[in-house]
């Protein structure tokens, strides 16, 4: 569970912050509307006026209100907080991975998935 929510996590911060070029995908999680994980963050973070921001541009088809979105994401550390999820939940992972006492998956099968997870830019 807790790797496919930080697969999830991961996806949602790689769609607004990721390099197209490297990632293959243009990122449309912003004017899609949909519920990631950054506005999820942004919105337990903002206070009332960067809300009315998000509620003002969030899901709109319009470059300017994408990036004025982006840009509240920044201001509000957003990519930080990721950065910071992503170590925590990595070493949570590998603690849950190591005490697991079933052997459906292997650990070394489990470890290898996560190495390919961590700190992944597409």
């Amino acid at each position: 569970m807790e790797m496919g929510r930080y697969f999830q996590v991961q996806d949602d911060y790689l769609d607004c912050f990721g390099d197209p070029k490297i990632t293959g995908k243009i990122g449309t999680d912003i004017e899609e509307n949909k519920c990631s994980w950054l506005a999820v963050e942004c919105m337990n973070r903002a206070n009332n006026e960067q809300k009315l921001t998000m509620l003002e541009c969030y899901g709109k088809y319009d470059p300017k209100m994408i990036q004025r979105v982006k840009n509240l994401y920044k201001s509000l550390e957003l990519p930080k907080l990721y950065t910071n999820y992503e170590e925590i939940i990595h070493t949570k992972i590998k603690r849950l991975i190591s005490n697991q006492t079933s052997n459906d998956v292997p650990c070394n099968t489990l470890l290898l998935m996560l190495d390919n997870m961590y700190q992944r830019t597409h």
